[in-house]
């Protein structure tokens, strides 16, 4: 997936959850975070982040994070959006089951797709903040399992120093352990290293996952 051109700048503060303040051109703007994680090794003041143009009330978006040389995408919509790339089949968006919502409906079949963003000993972790709506996610999967379905649950991780995924279980117990229910019952789990540059960003492997390390 190509980014369009991006411009370098400094991250200054976390207004909230979806607003950051950026230093660019010795200038201070309003950025768009399109990330609800804590990000906190990623956005920290001084930290060099590179940013396009944004449609709205703030005029730039935060796509990348630069971390002990290491780029990384912290847009989490666009996991989905690489799957499907990486798979290069026809594909649903948001299917409803229930009251639950997945990213993906694949050949029939639902898949959940997500963000990964945090890195700890070349170890990719998730999440890196407690997501209640992750562990529903999981347990609606392993209902439908025995239902006949044959879902899917992948980890994208946008960045490429990594070499494992594992549930973050210091951060999110409950979904670390819904994910090792899902896991011991043998439904599929999936996750997808991504190599990133200034100008794209594309799955490059999968990496093991672990339950725990």
């Amino acid at each position: 997936m190509k980014f369009p051109k991006l411009k370098e700048a400094l991250f200054v503060e976390r207004l909230n959850r979806f607003v950051g303040i950026i230093l660019l051109e010795g200038r201070r703007y309003t950025a768009y975070i399109r990330n609800t994680g804590r990000l906190t090794e990623l956005l920290r003041e001084g930290n060099r982040v590179y940013v396009k143009p944004a449609r709205g009330k703030h005029p730039f978006e935060i796509v990348l994070a630069l971390y002990e040389g290491t780029l990384v995408c912290i847009d989490s919509h666009i996991a989905p959006k690489l799957y499907v790339e990486h798979i290069g089949k026809a594909c649903s968006s948001e299917p409803s089951f229930g009251d639950i919502r997945f990213d993906l409906l694949v050949e029939g079949q639902p898949v959940e797709v997500k963000s990964v963003n945090l890195v700890k000993n070349s170890v990719a972790l998730f999440p890196d903040a407690p997501t209640k709506r992750g562990t529903r996610h999981i347990l609606k999967l392993i209902e439908l399992s025995r239902q006949g379905y044959r879902p899917s649950l992948v980890f994208v991780v946008q960045r490429q120093d990594c070499e494992l995924f594992c549930p973050n279980w210091e951060v999110d117990k409950d979904f670390a352990q819904a994910l090792e229910v899902y896991v011991n019952q043998g439904l599929k789990v999936s996750a997808l290293r991504c190599k990133v540059s200034l100008e794209e960003i594309v799955i490059e492997k999968e990496i093991p996952v672990v339950l725990k390390v």
